[in-house]
């Protein structure tokens, strides 16, 4: 055996190793809790390996009297307490909590009861970059007096419902819905118990329910979600698996899992958030971890239509960043992308910025153009060339143009700003070459009625203005 992993009101667990190191748990039962039916629960559970939980391995007696129960797992195991600390990130907590309430109904069809949930029973091995639950069985060793609770770690006595503390009658399943609620409560909140109290103060006040804080003390959830229903709903849940009376705990798990559920999904509660607090739900959909694509996806198109909304444009043009580096071959994330960046990049003096939104642009317009309906296509080329004016590239803007005039040698946009390239160029024999051709057309334009005589006018006086 390696280390002790915790102090629970079964045993203490140990951390050990046989064919690898870190593949062993081994359980020591105190001798006084172990008796015939004991041991004769322990070896149907090593017989009928329960779904969901580990394996049990072997179980004697040891050298010194005590019992242990060996159980062979994957050597890559945390406890769930152990993972939880690794997990600073809220929403991670409430994903692992989510598996270990989809795992709940399945446990209690074993014939472990109470099933003895805690941070230390719960181990959490991974598997393809995830962390999966299982439950490390051993059958109910019920506590003779209140002291046999002694030396039980305080994560673990606050599962321990208390009128099992208190030695009365008990309702297995309402057991476990106070075990749940409190593995909830301690994921995500933010208070332990007190550190500095005597065994017999921390019995005590499991035995009134207390030893551990209330969700409603402090969390790890953001302060905003107690504003809305979401964070409402799950802090009320909780408290009522956490009912000191066991007839007024919800026996099934299907309401706390449909709290975490709404916590899961960050689109969901930032639209819960917006009206009430629009900067936070843009907070919530910021944190959406980079693994989830499709999420990520989606929370960033939202984010994309607060900041629209809040003329945000910059962080509008972030979160469309993201969606495209998701899902980079998306015409329609890069079409939203070129889009909003152009509103930026009009709204902005030449500079550094400028020209950094200008690349993006003319990154997206490349990869757009070949896939836009023809029409379309020319309004993209011009928009290019309005681009690289805008940067100081009149030469580069004259090669957008001459592409867009290729397709429409009418486009009127297209022959100004082709000229005004000249123009800037200092090539103003170009330029003029360039205004008689576009008046050549304009005059077409008029006798084909495509152009009022006045709208020609004003495009003829747009041209000479052009030049010097």
């Amino acid at each position: 055996m390696e280390a002790v992993v915790g102090r629970t009101d079964r045993g203490v667990l140990w951390r050990a190793g046989r064919e690898q190191p870190h593949d062993r748990i081994v359980r020591i039962v105190k001798s006084r809790f172990v008796d015939g039916a004991f041991r004769q629960a322990v070896t149907g559970l090593g017989q009928r390996r329960p779904a969901g939980m580990v394996e049990i391995t072997g179980h004697d007696w040891t050298a010194d009297g005590h019992y242990y129960i060996e159980y062979g797992t994957d050597e890559t195991w945390r406890t769930l307490g152990e993972r939880l600390a690794e997990l600073p990130d809220w929403q991670d907590r409430v994903e692992l909590l989510d598996r270990v309430c989809s795992l709940f109904e399945r446990w209690q069809r074993s014939p472990v009861f109470p099933l003895g949930l805690n941070l230390h029973n719960i181990i959490v091995v991974a598997e393809d970059g995830h962390w999966y639950p299982w439950l490390v069985p051993c059958p109910v060793v019920t506590p003779v007096t209140p002291r046999d609770l002694f030396g039980v770690d305080a994560v673990a006595l606050a599962a321990v419902a208390p009128e099992i503390v208190r030695g009365l009658q008990q309702d297995s399943k309402a057991a476990d819905a106070y075990a749940l609620g409190t593995l909830v409560a301690q994921a995500l909140g933010t208070v332990d118990a007190r550190p500095d109290m005597s065994d017999e103060e921390r019995v005590e006040a499991q035995a009134r329910g207390i030893l551990w804080p209330s969700l409603t003390a402090d969390s790890r959830l953001p302060a905003a979600l107690g504003d809305i229903r979401a964070g409402e709903d799950l802090v009320r849940v909780v408290e009522r698996h956490r009912q000191g009376t066991s007839f007024a705990r919800p026996v099934p798990a299907a309401d706390l899992r449909s709290a975490l559920a709404t916590l899961k999904d960050p689109v969901a509660i930032a639209r819960q958030l917006r009206p009430v607090n629009p900067g936070r739900a843009m907070d919530v959909l910021d944190e959406v971890p980079a693994r989830d694509g499709q999420t990520r996806i989606e929370a960033a198109l939202f984010g994309a239509e607060i900041a629209e909304e809040h003329q945000e444009l910059d962080r509008m043009l972030r979160y469309l960043d993201i969606a495209v580096e998701v899902a980079p071959h998306r015409f329609d994330l890069r079409d939203r992308r070129y889009r909003a960046a152009w509103r930026l990049f009009e709204s902005l003096p030449p500079g550094r910025r400028r020209n950094e939104l200008g690349s993006v642009i003319i990154l997206d317009i490349a990869l757009l153009d070949p896939a836009m309906p023809e029409g379309d296509d020319r309004n993209l080329r011009r928009r290019a060339a309005e681009v690289h004016l805008g940067c100081g590239s009149p030469a580069a803007a004259a090669r957008e143009l001459f592409v867009a005039l290729e397709r429409d040698p009418g486009d009127l946009d297209a022959l100004f700003l082709y000229s005004r390239c000249w123009v800037e160029l200092g090539d103003i024999p170009n330029a003029r070459r360039t205004i008689a051709e576009t008046r050549r057309r304009i005059s077409r334009m008029v006798d084909t009625q495509i152009l009022t005589p006045g709208e020609a006018q004003q495009w003829l006086e747009s041209f000479d203005r052009l030049l010097p």
